[in-house]
């Protein structure tokens, strides 16, 4: 028996429970599941922002319809959004700076659905302006909200998964700690 082992315990039963996962100590559920949330939102908002950028024009009119925003914010809003969309749904896609992609997603998603919120709560009837013109617009109601909270579960689980240098790091303090512990017995 090896002083790391306690009594009762075989020396395989050790090793698994302390063995990290297939990413350094994530489950190997959460890291598919990272994966399916970055194609998914990653892939939604790079579409969503090449769209909008295709017809710049057009995105200015679909967010003066929500009637949420002063005139002078609109062209702001309309050149600033798309490169948003497009370069975190990059970083989510790429994984360079994977986390901070998602922090900008779920921000803009947020936002959105507070926007939804206030249309449906205002009563006001509009399409959603979120693919531009290449995809037939839908009408804003709760199904789109709905829509976007699945976007947002989708993006949440993008960001999960530890970072590789977070992995690293923590897989390196894991077996500091444990050959420490065995050292002090």
């Amino acid at each position: 028996m090896s002083a790391i082992e306690t009594p009762g315990e075989s020396p395989s039963s050790s090793a698994s429970a302390a063995k990290p996962g297939p990413v350094g100590g994530d489950p190997r559920w959460l890291t598919v599941l990272g994966w399916l949330g970055r194609l998914a939102a990653g892939g939604v908002f790079v579409l969503a922002g090449v769209a909008k950028l295709r017809d710049p024009a057009a995105f200015v009119e679909d967010i003066a319809n929500y009637q949420a925003f002063p005139y002078w914010t609109w062209n702001l809003a309309a050149a600033v959004v798309p490169v948003a969309e497009i370069l975190a749904g990059l970083a989510l896609l790429t994984g360079i700076k994977r986390r901070a992609g998602a922090i900008v997603l779920g921000s803009l998603t947020l936002a959105f659905l507070g926007l939804i919120a206030s249309v449906i709560f205002r009563d006001i009837d509009l399409s959603c302006g979120c693919f531009g013109e290449a995809g037939e617009a839908s009408e804003v109601g709760w199904p789109k909200f709905f829509e976007d909270l699945a976007l947002m579960a989708a993006i949440v689980a993008a960001y999960l998964p530890a970072e590789r240098g977070e992995r690293d790091a923590t897989a390196r303090s894991s077996e500091s700690n444990a050959a420490s512990g065995s050292a002090s017995k």
